[in-house]
């Protein structure tokens, strides 16, 4: 049921400068309100709707986000994962990042996946960027918790 957290979910973000190029490190946390059914025991279909709230980063990162929305479907067909959906985040000061995520693998209680980065508003106008994230609900709070790792660069 948590197999989507993706997003991620948030997102973002523990940056070290390297020129306009960022590495990213960082946790979301947020609540969940999905929906899942299945078919058959090897047909199911899953709808993620998170919402973020929190966020660690490093003090220096330059993507300071406040709060994301993430939502997305995919099936699941013999165990396989096929799938997808976006987030946007927002950060401290109001300005917005869109992101896609796709949904690889699938296992109790968790989602891992990639994700690239597909504009901004404000300071994040042609961001870019893109990396991997792990998606896990915390069993004994309802709490969504997903990791993001990966680049991101604004343009010069």
């Amino acid at each position: 049921m948590t197999l989507s957290r993706s997003l991620f979910l948030f997102l973002f973000f523990a940056q070290t400068a390297n020129a306009e190029a960022y590495k990213i490190e960082t946790v979301g946390y947020g609540q969940s309100n999905d929906y899942f059914e299945a078919l058959a025991g090897n047909l199911q279909v899953y709808k993620s709707d998170f919402t973020y709230d929190r966020y660690e980063y490093a003090d220096d990162a330059r993507l300071k986000i406040a709060s994301g929305r993430c939502f997305g479907s995919f099936i699941i067909i013999n165990g396989e994962p096929n799938g997808g959906g976006n987030c946007v985040f927002t950060d401290v000061n109001g300005d917005k990042v869109l992101q896609a995520w796709n949904l690889d693998e699938v296992a109790l209680g968790a989602g891992h996946g990639t994700y690239h980065l597909i504009g901004g508003t404000g300071a994040h106008e042609g961001i870019s960027g893109r990396g991997y994230y792990t998606n896990e609900l915390v069993a004994r709070t309802g709490e969504t918790r997903t990791t993001i790792s990966g680049t991101i660069s604004w343009p010069d």
